[in-house]
Formats: C-alpha cells, sequence, structure tokens
C-alpha cells in the first residue's frame, strides 16, 4: 500500500469513526486535505458549522481569511495541508 493510500484509508477511518460522543451530534466528520509532501500546515482547533456541513475543513468565514492570508503570502490553498485537531464539530462550536 502506498503512502497515499495508507492516508486515504484513514481518512475514511476518519469519516465513518463512532469512537466519542462528538460523532452523535456532527453531519460529516472533516479529515485534512492538501498535498502530503506541502511545505507549510495550517492546523485548526475544530471544525465550525460550515465545515461540519461540507466535510472540508477551513471552509466558510475562515476559508476566505485563509485564502486571502495564503495570497499574501505568495501560496494557494492547493499547495498547503490544512486540518484541525478534532475531526468532528463539538456541540456549540467549543
Amino acid at each position: 500500500m502506498t503512502v497515499a493510500q495508507e492516508v486515504e484509508a484513514l481518512y475514511d477511518e476518519v469519516r465513518g469513526c463512532q469512537r466519542c460522543t462528538l460523532a452523535r451530534t456532527r453531519t460529516l466528520a472533516v479529515p485534512g486535505e492538501g498535498p502530503l509532501d506541502a511545505e507549510v500546515m495550517f492546523i485548526g482547533e475544530a471544525p465550525g458549522v460550515n465545515e461540519d456541513r461540507q466535510g472540508r475543513p477551513f471552509v466558510g468565514q475562515a476559508g476566505s481569511f485563509l485564502e486571502e492570508l495564503l495570497g499574501e503570502a505568495g501560496l494557494t490553498r492547493p499547495e498547503v495541508y490544512i486540518c484541525n485537531v478534532l475531526k468532528c464539530r463539538p456541540p456549540g462550536n467549543r
């Protein structure tokens, strides 16, 4: 199995995870995204409401702000790896 296949298998496990109570209140788990060999990585705390709905990290207002910052740094979203410490949205966004 290649590294990319191993990571995709991990993402599938994250998407189907039911190991804690956050799984009961989330819509979608949010694995990371981006190139595995990226030189820059952004790590957020937890998915928000938009991320929970789309299953992608840093979308909505947070994503727009991140993309603005990336542009100022001469980077684009496809060049960086983006993830959250928690993969499921906590109730009440806490």
